[in-house]
């Protein structure tokens, strides 16, 4: 037996079990266990923010196909995806308030000062100014309304704000409260008012720390990543730059950041006047495998989230009987990722900052990338001129985009497979990992009881 040959699945796993234990510290150093922690306990907010973009994309003109799936809730479309953008729209709020209270719970203070603190962080980092609504007469007048706060990075694309503001918040109260840098007040009053009195020179100093950082020295932090990119990320429709993008995409959602959000606000530009070009040729009789470019705005949506969070979703419910937890959770996430709203998956499970399955989550990315660009440059996949909604279903985007292509079909599934392939051992590491921590959980908790 112990000769015997392993097989090249055998080995892969035994290379991660090497790098297993390097993982599970990962993701016990504090900040990330904060950070994980508040995605999930903001999971619920998300959850009901997708089930109500669903419904909104099934009863809008344009949501899905031409005319609305349900017509009859056409009349509430728009209240409809008010809901999604007051809980998903604005998903760093609801991240950085758990981020703060777990924080907080873990280096041993209140959790509603932890909480507030990192709130208040987070406000700051994202203005140097208030802005004001501007209100349009009936006679076309515009007059200035009511002050407003802009929440274009209250999004996905604010979670790296609402980390920066959590640990910045966080360790500044931790480091107060440990040198004893507040203000005490006797033992006979109540906790509350103590607590709230006590953060008071925490709370100053953050609030000079972060006014800081945007105001005095200007930094606006997605903006700078962004800007970051733009170099990397030229208008040049080839194989290269866009694995790049799809590398550097995923790399950014597995860190917590809505790497689409991101990459997208440097490529946009370009990939709209593309598919426009595109379109344009195939009005005009061009053949679609001599369409002018590759690279389009929906090309990433049939390789991307098909071999990562499918595949993702697929081992949830297998792994089910050993983690009775997931079964639920994958229910829920599954009407969401046939639509390609992933969020419940990645900030739910959660993949970001997962030690386990932050690498199959890049290589997929990149490879699958990689191949549906060359399979669409050889004719294999066809060239996409149709601008289909962006949550179609992959299958049904990759038929119907370039005008009927089983090609780009067949290529969602080949991906699928590939992502299967590659996430299995590490999902196993994963799935041991999480059975040791229950079992030593209980362990624990009946130690105690005992």
């Amino acid at each position: 037996m112990a000769n015997e040959k392993m097989s090249f699945m055998d080995k892969l796993m035994a290379k991660v079990d090497v790098i297993a234990g390097p993982m599970t510290k990962f993701g016990q150093i504090p900040f990330v266990r904060a950070v994980v922690n508040g995605m999930v306990g903001s999971i619920g907010v998300t959850m009901v923010g997708s089930i109500f973009l669903i419904l909104f994309l099934l009863c809008s003109d344009g949501g899905l196909t031409t005319n609305a799936l349900l017509p009859f809730m056409k009349p509430w479309a728009g209240d409809l995806v008010l809901i999604n953008s007051l809980s998903m729209g604005i998903m760093a709020v609801y991240i950085v308030i758990a981020m703060g209270s777990e924080y907080a719970d873990i280096k041993g203070f209140n959790k509603t000062t932890g909480a507030v603190g990192a709130f208040f962080a987070f406000i700051l980092l994202n203005y140097n100014a208030v802005g004001q609504l501007v209100v349009t007469a009936a006679d076309g007048t515009l007059s200035a309304g009511a002050n407003a706060f802009e929440i274009t990075y209250w999004g996905g694309a604010g979670v790296i704000t609402a980390m920066i503001a959590g640990a910045i918040s966080i360790n500044v109260i931790s480091l107060c409260y440990k040198h004893n840098i507040r203000i005490k007040l006797p033992d006979s009053v109540p906790p509350a008012i103590s607590d709230s009195f006590s953060a008071i020179i925490p709370y100053f100093i953050i609030a000079i720390i972060c006014w800081g950082i945007r105001t005095i020295m200007g930094v606006n932090i997605p903006e700078m990543i962004g800007n970051m990119l733009l170099p990397v990320l030229s208008a040049a429709d080839n194989v290269f730059v866009y694995t790049l993008q799809q590398f550097l995409s995923a790399l950014l959602w597995a860190c917590g950041l809505h790497g689409d959000n991101i990459t997208g606000a440097v490529t946009s530009a370009f990939l709209n006047t593309w598919i426009g070009e595109n379109n344009t040729a195939a009005m005009a009789g061009t053949a679609v495998s001599a369409l002018p470019y590759t690279w389009t705005p929906n090309l990433c949506r049939l390789s991307q989230w098909v071999s990562s969070c499918w595949p993702i979703l697929i081992y949830m419910f297998m792994s089910s009987k050993k983690l009775p937890h997931l079964k639920p959770l994958g229910t829920i996430c599954l009407p969401p990722a046939i639509f390609c709203i992933i969020e419940p998956i990645m900030f739910g499970l959660p993949v970001v900052l997962n030690p386990f399955l932050l690498i199959p989550f890049v290589l997929t990315h990149s490879l699958t990338g990689a191949l549906t660009y060359w399979l669409t440059q050889i004719g294999f996949v066809g060239k996409m001129y149709l601008n289909l909604p962006w949550a179609t279903p992959s299958p049904i985007l990759g038929y119907l985009a370039p005008g009927g292509s089983f090609g780009g079909f067949i290529v969602v599934f080949i991906n699928l497979a590939i992502g299967l392939v590659i996430f299995y051992p590490f999902w196993k590491a994963y799935e041991k990992s999480e059975v040791t921590r229950i079992e030593n959980e209980a362990a624990a908790a009946e130690a105690a009881q005992a």
